[in-house]
């Protein structure tokens, strides 16, 4: 692996999950419009870019808002969450795959004693599920949206995988997908690739692994 590309090694790599490391976000926006609808409420564009990246509690409460915008009483934010995240448990997460260079990136950062922690807003039970389907252990530590610390736009979830891996926010590179995401990725003063710019596979290319 060649990364003077960056001028310099980082000190640890922080990985988003959901649409950086594996294709979830089509659920995520599926699913909860699919919930919303079944509640009587409505759903848009517009309330699916805003759940990208977003913390469990604002995800929840958009939820609960579209719903009593359809007309219908305004249900208990965490309990239509909790009806979405069953779906997702079943009709997603068992079947994530990593995406195109993310592997071969994940499996380089480890062999050049890199450490690595994933940094998602996504529930700890769906992580869970997420990373035994991908089967190889690639993360020394991992941050969920069931760690409490402020959600995404805040820094405080990379600022956490960070202190936990011992090494200054700073010094480490993320990898982000979501508006939310990058945000707080760029707050906690780390260095940034966007996937919508530089997606895995091109990255990886770069490094000189595919």
């Amino acid at each position: 692996m060649n990364l003077d590309f960056l001028g310099k090694l980082p000190a640890a790599v922080l990985w988003d999950m959901d649409g950086t490391i594996v294709d979830t976000e089509w659920a995520w926006g599926e699913l909860s419009e699919d919930v919303v609808k079944a509640a009587g409420g409505v759903w848009g564009s517009e309330d699916t870019e805003f759940i990208l990246g977003a913390s469990t509690l604002d995800h929840a409460n958009r939820l609960a808002d579209a719903v009593e915008r359809g007309g219908k009483p305004r249900p208990e934010p965490m309990e239509i969450f909790g009806e979405l995240t069953e779906l997702m448990a079943e009709r997603a997460y068992p079947f994530v795959e990593l995406l195109p260079g993310v592997r071969e990136l994940l499996v380089a950062f480890r062999e050049a004693g890199i450490a690595q922690a994933l940094v998602t807003a996504t529930p700890k039970d769906l992580v869970d599920i997420a990373l035994e389907s991908l089967g190889e252990t690639y993360f020394n530590t991992v941050v969920t949206g069931s760690d409490d610390v402020p959600g995404k736009p805040d820094p405080g979830p990379y600022l956490l995988g960070a202190r936990r891996l011992g090494v200054e926010a700073a010094d480490c590179l993320v990898f982000e997908d979501s508006r939310a995401g990058l945000a707080a990725a760029r707050a906690s003063g780390a260095d940034v690739v966007d996937v919508n710019d530089t997606p895995p596979a091109e990255f990886a290319r770069r490094a000189g692994l595919l």
